[in-house]
């Protein structure tokens, strides 16, 4: 059974993509690169999938949704391109003792200016992580890094690139909040953990302020579009739940 394809959209930053892939060689992970720019040069024998036109962060995620399903994997992953796996991050990912109503699955990271509920207590190089056996149910997750599963994305499709612009920010927040609408649960691993090194790619190609602008606006007129301004407000209020994994004999 093919368990997951990882789709990492890229868009230059070369050696960024080019020190994950051996992160996910290691992890014996199947992977595709989503060359939103045409340039990606390989470094061994990974797989390139090259669009027509810049897809961006979600169109690019959209396009590694569709390839696993159809591929006949069971799920499937979009995986920021400046990120670095802690050992056994796949194997934290596909957990089987995570409850079977999950429908989005991530793991803990270290990124202070994303989303605090998804913080480790850790904060140190990826490789000297060392994991826990506990897991978090979450409101929503950040899209650094999220595996979704067959029966969750048949339920509610994609990536919702239409209403959240070109940058997508709120698209993350909004494929939750349709996720667990359908029954499905979100859930993070603390089995698991990636260094996230933030907006590197986008900030490569824009000022850090001119992107954090344009991208909060377009958050703003994306979930009015959505109807969702009012909603979050009270998403933001729901508590994290731990919980342990089972104990094994």
């Amino acid at each position: 059974m093919k368990e997951l394809l990882i789709g990492i959209p890229v868009y230059g930053q070369h050696e960024y993509t080019h020190a994950l892939i051996g992160d996910l060689e290691r992890e014996g992970a199947d992977y595709v690169i989503i060359d939103n720019r045409g340039d990606y040069p390989t470094v061994g024998n990974e797989r390139v999938v090259r669009p027509s036109k810049n897809l961006g962060w979600a169109g690019g995620s959209n396009l590694a949704f569709r390839l696993a399903f159809s591929e006949g994997y069971q799920n499937a992953m979009t995986l920021n391109n400046d990120t670095r796996l802690s050992v056994g991050y796949v194997r934290a990912l596909l957990d089987p003792d995570l409850p079977a109503d999950r429908g989005l699955v991530a793991t803990v990271y270290d990124h202070k200016q994303a989303h605090r509920n998804m913080l480790a207590d850790y904060d140190g190089p990826a490789d000297g992580y060392v994991p826990k056996d506990r897991y978090r149910e979450l409101a929503f997750v950040d899209g650094t890094g999220f595996l979704i599963t067959r029966d969750a994305w048949r339920a509610v499709g994609d990536l919702d690139v239409r209403t959240f612009g070109f940058f997508a920010w709120g698209a993350d927040l909004d494929l939750s909040m349709r996720i667990r609408d359908a029954g499905f649960k979100i859930y993070i691993t603390e089995r698991g953990y990636l260094n996230h090194f933030g907006a590197k790619t986008v900030t490569a190609e824009n000022s850090r302020l001119r992107y954090y602008t344009k991208a909060t606006r377009e958050l703003s007129k994306g979930m009015r579009r959505a109807g969702l301004k009012s909603r979050l407000k009270n998403e933001l209020k729901i508590p994290v739940e731990y919980h342990s994994f089972p104990v094994t004999k």
